[in-house]
């Protein structure tokens, strides 16, 4: 279950831009020991670069994605005699109080399939950071997403920091387990506290640094997206899709409209339709 949490965990990260460029890096260019509450994330268009975090180092190539995490000492300068090109990306990835880095094990280092697709990418990236259109921001921040996926799963297999490991992620994957089978049911929140050992309100603290939300308000995301499951791939009437999340029709389809925009009906019709509009 710790992939579960750590899925929930990436789904409700909040993104935040402070900085993206291009930038042609000469031999006068160099950030030596720096530590920022801020990750950074390099796309090298040449080699010719040193890259430092912290005790290991690095001699990135052209098209190679580097991400340097927040709150780890960093260095990074351009070798003797070479100049040459990167895009650079700061930002915040969290969900509660944890930086996405800081929480996950990954390589520092990638090579990505498709350098001109990744190129393109990160330029319409830095476009979108620099206009100030009413979606140009929303559009960085979803080509940084696609960035950070492509980051993610050209390298090995994310998985969670060791001081984590045994820690409050264990924990909250006990508590994502039990809830995964107690969807229809009435849970309390002292209930989940108890299956963990943890005062309520430490409890509500804990959960909420990993997820990103309450565990009420988790609860009601999965009971949520089993519904948009069952209205999408079984002919489940809605009747019975409350019953089986434990709410009336009533309440099931009110908090549904709220979570998709439109009924559960509606949202059956629209999501069968799609493929045969494709195709018109």
């Amino acid at each position: 279950m710790q992939r579960e949490a750590l899925g929930s965990y990436i789904s409700n990260l909040h993104m935040h831009i402070s900085e993206a460029a291009f930038f042609t890096c000469t031999s006068s260019w160099y950030h030596m020991d720096v530590l920022s509450d801020f990750n950074r994330l390099y796309y090298f268009l040449g080699d010719g670069g040193h890259v430092r975090i912290g005790d290991e180092e690095l001699y990135p190539k052209r098209g190679q994605l580097v991400v340097l995490p927040a709150g780890t000492m960093l260095s990074v300068r351009t070798l003797e005699d070479r100049v040459f090109s990167k895009f650079f990306c700061h930002f915040h990835a969290k969900a509660g109080d944890r930086e996405l880095f800081q929480l996950l094990e990954t390589p520092s280092c990638v090579d990505v399939p498709d350098q001109e697709a990744t190129s393109e990418r990160f330029g319409e990236l830095v476009r979108h950071y620099r206009e100030t259109g009413l979606t140009s921001m929303l559009r960085a921040k979803l080509l940084l997403q696609e960035l950070l996926c492509e980051f993610l799963e050209q390298g090995d297999e994310a998985r969670l920091r060791q001081s984590e490991a045994g820690g409050s992620l264990d924990k909250v994957s006990q508590v994502l387990a039990y809830l995964e089978h107690h969807l229809a049911d009435d849970v309390r929140l002292d209930q989940l506290a108890e299956l963990v050992h943890f005062h309520p309100n430490y409890f509500i603290r804990v959960f909420k640094s990993v997820t990103g939300c309450s565990p009420i308000q988790y609860l009601n995301q999965r009971r949520m997206e089993k519904a948009k499951q069952w209205m999408q791939s079984t002919d489940m009437s809605v009747s019975e899709a409350a019953e089986r999340i434990g709410s009336t029709l009533y309440q099931f389809s009110k908090m549904f409209k709220q979570h998709t925009g439109v009924s559960p009906s509606d949202y059956r019709k629209v999501i069968r339709e799609q493929p045969q509009q494709q195709h018109q």
